[in-house]
């Protein structure tokens, strides 16, 4: 990598179950510092930012890939790794009514584009409709979050169709903000495309396919 690209950032910004842990598992075999969801930690460390009006990644700097940058419910942060003065400052800004309420960092790709001009996007999606049928499986064991907050609908019915409209809206949102430049942002389709779309995009990178590898792909069917 040169001076250039060692700086580059690179968010990944769709939805869980769509391939998140794939790509961080990619970009760090390829050499690169990524981070995967990290116990929310992130998605924590980039909200406690933006409500102190400071660059985004203030908190959470020492990557160079940020994939699945979401918390369910801050009440779960682990101690491992957030101390509990920060956890607690925290609370305090977000106050009591918002405790519960995930974090979407990834929807903060307009703020992260202004903040880091260099940086490269990817829109990872999939049929939505196997998307939601992947989630649902997965709420079974404890997921069942959406914008509203953490178990906040009482039946599967509702809560699909919450995440269908959140899907619909967010796609539709960063497609818009970057559809004048498509070198800025690629759209992966985790079911279909394959890894040289990846390659192709990041170019400059020269990054090995062979290291492309579905984690978690039992689950996402």
């Amino acid at each position: 990598m040169t001076a250039a690209t060692d700086k580059m950032r690179i968010f990944q910004i769709g939805f869980n179950r769509c391939g998140t842990s794939s790509f961080a598992y990619f970009f760090k075999k390829n050499g690169f510092k990524a981070s995967h969801w990290q116990k929310g930690t992130v998605a924590a460390a980039i909200e406690r930012a933006r409500m102190e009006g400071k660059p985004l990644l203030s908190y959470a700097d020492k990557y160079q890939v940020y994939t699945d940058m979401e918390l369910m419910d801050l009440s779960t942060i682990s101690r491992k790794f957030w101390n509990r003065s920060a956890i607690r400052k925290l609370l305090r800004m977000l106050g009591p009514e918002k405790e519960q309420v995930p974090i979407y960092a990834y929807k903060y790709f307009k703020l992260l584009d202004e903040q880091y001009p260099d940086a490269k996007f990817i829109l990872n999606v999939r049929d939505m409709e196997r998307w939601v049928a992947s989630r649902l499986r997965f709420s079974k064991q404890r997921y069942r979050s959406c914008i509203h907050g953490d178990r906040y609908h009482g039946s599967d019915e509702e809560l699909a169709e919450c995440w269908r409209s959140d899907w619909r809206s967010h796609i539709a949102n960063v497609k818009e903000y970057f559809a004048e430049r498509p070198g800025d942002l690629l759209i992966f389709d985790i079911e279909t495309d394959g890894v040289e779309k990846i390659v192709d995009f990041f170019s400059m990178l020269e990054l090995d396919p062979g290291h492309w590898k579905q984690r978690n792909a039992n689950s996402k069917k």
